[in-house]
């Protein structure tokens, strides 16, 4: 693993990858999980590490990690937030609840490897079950102890409960009717749930985990744990019923009720600490920005021993996020020489492609160079990846920053309209009437425009798949009326612009980024370069398109 200080705690951060070295892993393999250790600490050195398991529909760089994290790395302990398989709306498409059982299990395995020897499992919300099973089931030695934060009820019964008894009877009835056909891991099942999550899944997965005879009940894990264990939530009467109860003599019982500010103090109980010898000064760093109504996080590297006024900023594609393996490659060999900041936007991740309407993107990037005008950064090169691609050039297209030096297009989208139309074929227009009359009704954030896309373009494994995104949203990426046009608002660069692509990628051949250059005129330079043998996403050269991008900035943007 890297080596990783920050600033602003006595702690080092690092990315972590507990699947490396590991075959058949299944589908929808972990990106990188966060790791905080304590200031002083020697890699192989037995140290106490708590393990947080998230959400449902969370993600690893989730508000718990980042604030718990430092704080009890500053206090002397281990923390890793681990990314399960069920991560996001991405993941719980197709997740099984052995999954996180599996998943955690890695885990400890790698932090084994790695000298960690007490492990204390966190679960927050759905991430209770998943810790209570594991310690149950797993009666894993290296396991020796557990903190249940906000537990929900036995995931059945929670779920029917939120969307109504009705409901959820015949969701039960439409998943059991597609697995009986054969197609449990085909046929999708969506629910928007009273909380606002939807729960979205294949039919398999979704009877797996909330069927009523489903293995996810916290009640029965409970039952079968014996390990001490920490309960917390800001009042008893939120906790499940059977939780409330006097504790048999199986295991030690701590509940705690109050503000979560406790929680650092009430994890350190009982857990000793140690002391190392220094560890490397790199420059990784996890940061976050305030926009008007949510937090966003970042990575971002700076080189280590120059002193850079140049900062990258990437933007990723589609339902991806700031931990995208293309970016994680990227980034330390960019960082040798400039900083480098791969963003969190309102459209990350699949419940932020859900949601997020296209303008959304303007005040995140308006936040994230601010941040980095505030950190000393003087020249900022964009450089989106596939729908990054239309993001980045659109905002400079609109803001024409000043601080804007370049722009790179790493394998660019086509148009999102036309696109879309070619894609879904008739049901397009059946769709923009009903978003539109969802719109105009008011229900543009809850209606889910849902296609079934035959996409010609294909970057996925498969031919067809089924959309869905609020209508507001959908209208304003997709629709015919949408500003979401790659080549229009390529024609305002005024700065060098890079196209950077495969020529196996199917959104791009040689006439695509013709038809882009011959749209830039008013760049000083179009730069294109591509590589053989090559589909969308890069896979394999991910390190030459590193230094291909450092390359083309050195030579066209810092002059």
């Amino acid at each position: 693993m890297d080596h990783l200080v920050t600033e602003k705690s006595m702690s080092s951060f690092h990315l972590v990858n507990v699947w490396r070295d590991v075959d058949g892993v299944g589908f929808n393999p972990m990106p990188h999980s966060l790791l905080w250790l304590p200031d002083g600490h020697s890699i192989g050195q037995p140290r106490p590490v708590f393990v947080f398991l998230h959400s449902w529909g969370g993600y690893p760089h989730d508000d718990f990690a980042q604030t718990f994290g430092p704080q009890l790395a500053d206090r002397g302990f281990a923390f890793l937030s681990l990314s399960l398989r069920r991560r996001g709306g991405e993941g719980q498409l197709m997740s099984l609840p052995e999954h996180d059982r599996h998943d955690v299990r890695l885990a400890i395995d790698y932090l084994a490897t790695n000298g960690f020897t007490d492990v204390y499992l966190i679960g927050e919300e759905t991430g209770c079950w998943s810790a209570a099973s594991y310690a149950a089931e797993g009666r894993d030695p290296r396991v020796k102890g557990i903190c249940l934060v906000d537990p929900v009820d036995d995931l059945p019964d929670w779920l029917a409960a939120s969307i109504g008894a009705k409901a959820y009877a015949a969701k039960l009835r439409e998943a059991a009717v597609a697995a009986r056909q054969g197609v449990g891991m085909d046929y999708r099942i969506d629910c928007l749930t009273d909380a606002g999550p939807l729960v979205t899944m294949q039919a398999g997965a979704f009877l797996a985990w909330w069927a009523p005879q489903s293995l996810t009940r916290l009640s029965d894990a409970w039952k079968k744990t014996v390990v001490p264990t920490l309960i917390f939530a800001e009042l008893e009467s939120e906790l499940p019923e059977f939780l409330r109860e006097d504790s048999n003599d199986a295991h030690r019982v701590g509940r705690h009720y109050g503000a979560r500010e406790q929680l650092s103090d009430l994890l350190g109980e009982g857990v000793w600490h140690l002391n190392g010898d220094p560890v490397d000064n790199t420059c990784l760093e996890l940061v976050n920005i305030d926009t008007e109504d949510r937090s966003l996080y970042g990575l971002m590297w700076s080189p280590a021993n120059i002193d850079s006024d140049v900062a990258v900023l990437l933007m990723h594609g589609l339902t991806s996020s700031p931990t995208s393996s293309l970016f994680l490659k990227m980034a330390p060999v960019l960082a040798q020489e400039v900083n480098v900041l791969a963003m969190e936007s309102h459209r990350s991740g699949w419940s932020g492609h859900e949601t997020a309407l296209l303008d959304d993107e303007l005040q995140d990037f308006d936040g994230w160079i601010d941040y980095l005008i505030a950190r000393g950064i003087k020249r900022v090169v964009l450089a989106g990846a596939s729908m990054g691609s239309l993001s980045v050039g659109r905002y400079q297209s609109i803001r024409q920053h000043p601080n804007v030096v370049g722009i790179a297009h790493l394998m660019p989208t086509a148009d999102c309209p036309e696109w879309f139309r070619a894609a879904a074929g008739e049901p397009y227009d059946e769709a923009v009437a009903a978003a539109k009359t969802a719109v105009a009704d008011g229900d543009g954030e809850t209606y889910l425009v849902d296609v079934d896309v035959r996409q010609p373009l294909p970057s996925l494994s498969r031919g067809r798949f089924r959309w869905t995104q609020r209508a507001a949203s959908w209208l304003s990426w997709w629709g015919p009326d949408a500003d979401s046009c790659n080549s229009e608002h390529i024609a305002a660069a005024d700065v060098p612009l890079l196209l950077l692509s495969g020529t196996t990628d199917n959104y791009n051949d040689a006439e695509r980024f013709a038809q882009l250059k011959e749209s830039a005129a008013n760049a000083p330079s179009v730069d294109e370069i591509w590589y053989e043998d090559v589909d969308h996403g890069l896979a394999g050269v991910e390190l030459k398109v590193a230094g291909d991008l450092l390359e083309w900035l050195n030579r066209r943007c810092l002059d």
